[in-house]
């Protein structure tokens, strides 16, 4: 009986998988959301990886610049995005009187490829380059940055081992420090949220690099911490969101930018504002970030192409 049993359970766990490879066989997302979590964070992110002299903006001398938020873009969906309208908005942008709203770099933050695919991130590069090329004659510079961090659904179809050799700066979670000659340099956290969690290691490694620096902060990652109180599209370990908001309160972060829910929410923490910037290519939005270091404020403004 016992072994009738087994056999029962072989072949429904056979039937299932086979179930799900015809269902899902033409979907862009592939199986492996079913069969494993895409590669863990744990293994990507135990610290993070702090950026420096070339790898980094310039970001002038006035004591303000600006910088371009965006998410959720998924080069290879079917639904579209209006590359040459965003592209006209941010030259235009590049061309404003007003030095400091020129943005210096873009931040994507995740969702980046639709199903992980090595021709998704050909797409995104292809745009990028011209992001990159826009960015450096208007600037009168040669390296104009496009940073980057992971989303969910660049994990899908192992899109880990795409990422981390052609997006840029090839890894997960990452750090830098940007002066432009104010008496406010700020710090910038890159997180790699894209199981939707930091992991032990990733949090801790944050909590004291935070409690490190006396500097003003900013914080990009792709799940939110409150979500507008939509906790379905929320990092999912309360404890989690508990450390992080405690974290942020107590060490001078500004501002969290994050990605996931394609729609637009903000909540004001009161040491610290919360926004989820809202998505590229569904909603057509990205948001332009101002930084001030002359009193360590930070501005956000979202802007439709």
């Amino acid at each position: 009986m016992q072994r009738k049993d087994l056999l029962l359970k072989k072949i429904f766990f056979a039937a299932t998988i086979l179930f799900f490879s015809l269902l899902f066989a033409s979907c862009n997302y592939g199986l492996p959301i079913f069969l494993y979590a895409e590669t863990g964070v744990e293994e990507r992110a135990a610290a993070s990886i702090p950026l420096w002299g070339p790898q980094i903006p310039q970001v002038g001398t006035s004591g303000k610049y600006s910088f371009i938020v965006l998410t959720d873009s998924h080069f290879g969906s079917k639904k579209g995005r209006n590359e040459e309208a965003f592209l006209q908005t941010f030259k235009a942008l590049l061309q404003s009187s007003d030095e400091s709203l020129r943005p210096r770099f873009i931040v994507n933050l995740g969702d980046t490829l639709d199903g992980g695919h090595s021709n998704e991130a050909d797409m995104f590069s292809l745009t990028a380059a011209r992001w990159i090329a826009a960015g450096n004659e208007a600037l009168g510079i040669s390296d104009y940055k496009v940073y980057s961090i992971l989303g969910n659904h660049d994990l899908y179809n192992n899109g880990w081992e795409i990422w981390k050799t052609r997006i840029f700066p090839f890894t997960s979670c990452y750090r830098f420090t940007l002066s432009a000659g104010g008496n406010f340099p700020f710090d910038f956290f890159f997180l790699d949220t894209g199981n939707g969690t930091l992991g032990g290691p990733q949090i801790e490694d944050l909590e004291r690099n935070l409690q490190a620096s006396w500097r003003p902060k900013i914080i990009l990652m792709h799940y939110p911490v409150y979500a507008g109180g939509l906790f379905y599209f929320a990092i999912d370990d309360t404890e989690e969101r508990a450390r992080l908001i405690s974290a942020f309160a107590k060490n001078k972060v500004k501002y969290v930018f994050e990605g996931h829910m394609h729609r637009q929410h903000d909540f004001d923490f009161g040491p610290f504002k919360e926004s989820d910037v809202g998505s590229y290519f569904e909603e057509k939005v990205f948001g332009l970030v101002t930084v001030d270091e002359t009193t360590g404020g930070v501005s956000f403004t979202r802007m439709h192409y």
